[in-house]
C-alpha cells in the first residue's frame, strides 16, 4: 500500500505498490511460522514443491526451454556476472550496447581490466536507438557474446534485441539479454536466438527485492561454469559441483519467500494479460510526454514515443532554470507535492554518455500499472509549477 499523501513514480527502480495476491500469499507463508526447511507449507505445499512451482511458472511466462532451465538468484545483478564470469574464456571479445546498466558494464569492464576479454560497446544513438547493422562492422575472429539490456533504464527506448540477437546468430555469437526493465512490462519470450536471460523480481514482475534468475539455452547451460558452488541437496555424496540443471547454479538455502513472491508476482500478470499491462503503461508514459511537451524549455530524452519506450521519461530543466540541478528538483517535488521519482545516473552513466546528459545525469519518471492519470496529472503540475517559480 502506498505511503498517505505520496505519488509513487519510481517504478524503474522497484514496483513498490504490491498486488494483493502476492501480499495474501506472503502473509500466509509467514503465518505457518514454521522453521523447519522440510516443513514450512502454504496451500498443502512444502518449499521444494513451491519452488518447483515457481520455476514452473516463470518457464511457462517466459517461454523458457525447460522448466529445469530457470535458474533462480538474488537478482539480475547476480544473474549477469555468472553468466559472463562462467562463459567467457581468457581473450574472448564481447559486444555490448552504449545504454547498458552497470550491472552489465560493471562485470564487463572488470574482465577487461584483468586482461581476460576484449569488449567493444556498438553506439547507440542519442536518443538510445540501436541500428542491428553496426554489430557487423564490430566483429573480430574472437568476438564470442552479445549482450543487450532489454531497455534503456534511463532514456526508456526498446531496444531491437530480437532483430540484434538473430543477426548475432549469423556469426556464430552467443546472445545474452538483461531483461531488468521490460519482463513484466512487455510482451517477451526466449526464443532460438536467445542463450541467456536475466531477470529481476522487484520490477515490473512485482515481487520481493533481492529475487531474480536467469535462463540458459541447452548450449548455454553446457558451457557455463559454475561461478558459485555449495550445498545443492543433490549429489550430496560428491565434493563435486552437480553438473545438471537446475542445481549446477543454485548453491545454499534457497530463499523461499523472495521466489514464492516471484511466483505470485507472475500469476498476476497472467491473469491481467501482459498486452492489457502494456496498453495501460503505454497510456501513462503516453500522458506524461504529452503533458512535458507542453512545458516551455523542459527536456526530455528518449525516443519521445511511448510506443518504443518502456514506461519511463527522463526529463531535465533548462540550463537557466533553478531546477537544472535534478537532484533539487526531485527533492523539491517530494518535499512539495509529495513525488516520488529517481535523480542522477541511474546506475547507467554509459546511457547517460549516450544522451549527453553526463556527469549532470537526469529526473527519471517511471510508472506501474497501479499509476493513476491524476498522479501523472499532479506530476506535471508540479512540474509546471517549478518552472514558473513556485
Amino acid at each position: 500500500m502506498k505511503e498517505p499523501g505520496r505519488i509513487y513514480l519510481n517504478y524503474a527502480a522497484t514496483s513498490a505498490v504490491k498486488a494483493e495476491r502476492v501480499i495474501n500469499g506472503l502473509t500466509a507463508y509467514l503465518a505457518e511460522n514454521r522453521h523447519i526447511s522440510g516443513g514450512r507449507n502454504i496451500g498443502g505445499l512444502d518449499d521444494g514443491a513451491l519452488i518447483h512451482r515457481a520455476r514452473r511458472t516463470l518457464a511457462e511466462f517466459f517461454a523458457a526451454p525447460s522448466t529445469a532451465s530457470v535458474v533462480f538468484t538474488s537478482g539480475v545483478t547476480l544473474s549477469l556476472n555468472m553468466i559472463l564470469g562462467g562463459l567467457l574464456k581468457p581473450g574472448d571479445h564481447v559486444l555490448a550496447t552504449h545504454v547498458e546498466h552497470n550491472a552489465a558494464a560493471r562485470p564487463l569492464r572488470r574482465l577487461q581490466q584483468t586482461g581476460r576479454v576484449q569488449v567493444d560497446f556498438l553506439p547507440n544513438a542519442p536518443d538510445g536507438c540501436l541500428d542491428p547493422a553496426l554489430i557487423k562492422p564490430y566483429l573480430r575472429p574472437n568476438t564470442r557474446l552479445l549482450v543487450m539490456t532489454g531497455a534503456s533504464n534511463v532514456l526508456g527506448t526498446l531496444q531491437p534485441w530480437e532483430a540484434c540477437f538473430a543477426e548475432a546468430k549469423n556469426y556464430g555469437l552467443f546472445t545474452l539479454l538483461d531483461a531488468a526493465q521490460t519482463a513484466g512490462c512487455v510482451p517477451l519470450a526466449f526464443n532460438e536466438h536467445t542463450d541467456a536471460l536475466a531477470f529481476t523480481g522487484h520490477k515490473g514482475l512485482g515481487g520481493l527485492a533481492g529475487t531474480g534468475g536467469f535462463i540458459l539455452s541447452k548450449a548455454a547451460a553446457d558451457l557455463v561454469e559454475p561461478w558459485l558452488c555449495g550445498g545443492t541437496g543433490s549429489a550430496s555424496d560428491s565434493l563435486d559441483q552437480p553438473g545438471f540443471l537446475p542445481d549446477k547454479f543454485e548453491s545454499g538455502t534457497a530463499n523461499v519467500l523472495g521466489i514464492l513472491s516471484l511466483a505470485l508476482g507472475v500469476e498476476e500478470i497472467q491473469e491481467r494479460g501482459i498486452e492489457k499491462i502494456r496498453e495501460r503503461e503505454q497510456e501513462l508514459t503516453r500522458r506524461f510526454l504529452d503533458g512535458a511537451r507542453s512545458i516551455p524549455g523542459l527536456l526530455i530524452y528518449g525516443t519521445g514515443d511511448a510506443e518504443q519506450s518502456a514506461p519511463l521519461v527522463s526529463i531535465n530543466a533548462p540550463r537557466d532554470s533553478p531546477w537544472f540541478d535534478n537532484a533539487l528538483l526531485a527533492q523539491k517535488l517530494y518535499d512539495d507535492y509529495g513525488i516520488i521519482t529517481r535523480c542522477g545516473l541511474h546506475c547507467s552513466p554509459l546511457a547517460h554518455q549516450c544522451a549527453g546528459t553526463f556527469p549532470h545525469g537526469a529526473l527519471r519518471f517511471s510508472f506501474g500499472y497501479k499509476t493513476t492519470a491524476e498522479e501523472i496529472d499532479t506530476a506535471l503540475k508540479a512540474l509546471e509549477l517549478c518552472r514558473a517559480g513556485a
